[in-house]
């Protein structure tokens, strides 16, 4: 009887285990690895469109305020609207130039996922004209 015919399947066999356990034990890293490497959402951010911009300062889901600002060459005479997560607020009519800014205290906790925006609204004799709408999310 020959015995290499059995030994070699119990060597297939460990090569297979030894395999299957280096690629489990890999997975099992990898999502280790990205899990401890991601860092965590802030909500501060800053977004542009069109000629208006928002600013979102804080940390994690902590937002304490909101501005509204133009873009280079975006001044316009009208009004911002800030909004999203609970907060609705307008700023007052008036000329708004780049190194002026409309900023809306918060100071809270806002619901993950929440998206808070920014339009600039320029007012004419025939109305209002929407000048951007700049978003941003805050989330986890």
């Amino acid at each position: 009887m020959k015995r290499t015919g059995f030994v070699g399947s119990i060597n297939r066999a460990a090569t297979a285990a030894r395999w299957a356990l280096h690629a489990g034990l890999g997975a099992v890293l990898a999502v280790a690895g990205v899990t401890v490497a991601a860092p965590p959402a802030q909500a501060g951010a800053r977004g542009c469109n069109d000629r208006t911009c928002i600013d979102v300062d804080g940390s994690g889901l902590h937002v304490d305020r909101i501005t509204a600002s133009t873009t280079w060459g975006g001044d316009f005479t009208g009004h911002f609207h800030v909004y999203g997560g609970g907060v609705s607020t307008n700023s007052t009519t008036g000329f708004w130039g780049y190194h002026q800014h409309f900023t809306v205290p918060v100071g809270r906790d806002l619901p993950n996922r929440s998206v808070l925006c920014a339009e600039g609204w320029e007012h004419s004799d025939s109305g209002y004209r929407l000048r951007g709408r700049a978003c941003e999310e805050v989330r986890f």
